[in-house]
């Protein structure tokens, strides 16, 4: 097993280093040398909106978190100050079908309260009620979907440096509280 799940991760490498180049002729940056600029100090370290348990999604059996009062969905950043950065996002539907995507990357902060995350690769693991646990690479339109990639409008207040205020489009703000 341990054999099979180094070979798919091999085999996505090489699939993903195959993408090299600073940018195409359409402008479209480059999967593997996206953006990145220096994580203000206030913002490195693991942030949250909703529990995940980062020690249970690696070892994740279905129907964790799914119940009556689970949240339908979550999801948690890690920053660190060289502008690396992973996204984990989980999401389910009243025990019928759960979602749970991870992916690495890197970030910019843009100096107008705002940051960018860039996907470069990544998981997505599904279950549902006929289905047990499947898990695929993420593919370049998933990397590429609002849900991951894309900008962020930030507030922070120094007063209370356990949150900021997230905003997305089409969305009502919503709070990341740190993890400690």
């Amino acid at each position: 097993m341990k054999k099979l799940l180094f070979f798919l991760s091999a085999v996505t490498l090489l699939s993903t280093a195959s993408c090299k180049g600073d940018k195409n002729n359409n402008g479209v940056d480059n999967p593997q040398n996206p953006p990145r600029t220096q994580v203000p100090d206030e913002f490195v370290g693991a942030w949250e909106n909703g529990s995940i348990d980062f020690n249970r999604w690696e070892n994740y059996s279905s129907g964790y978190w799914a119940g009556q009062s689970a949240v339908a969905s979550r999801e948690a950043m890690v920053f660190q100050k060289n502008g690396d950065a992973k996204f984990y996002r989980y999401e389910h539907t009243g025990n019928l079908y759960e979602e749970l995507i991870d992916c690495t990357g890197t970030v910019t902060f843009n100096g107008d309260g705002t940051f960018t995350f860039y996907p470069v690769q990544g998981r997505i693991r599904t279950s549902n009620t006929t289905q047990p646990l499947s898990e695929k690479p993420l593919t370049s339109a998933q990397l590429a979907s609002s849900k991951l990639k894309g900008t962020r409008g930030y507030s922070y207040d120094p007063s209370n440096s356990s949150r900021i205020q997230i905003t997305v489009p089409s969305s009502a703000p919503y709070y990341w509280y740190r993890k400690s």
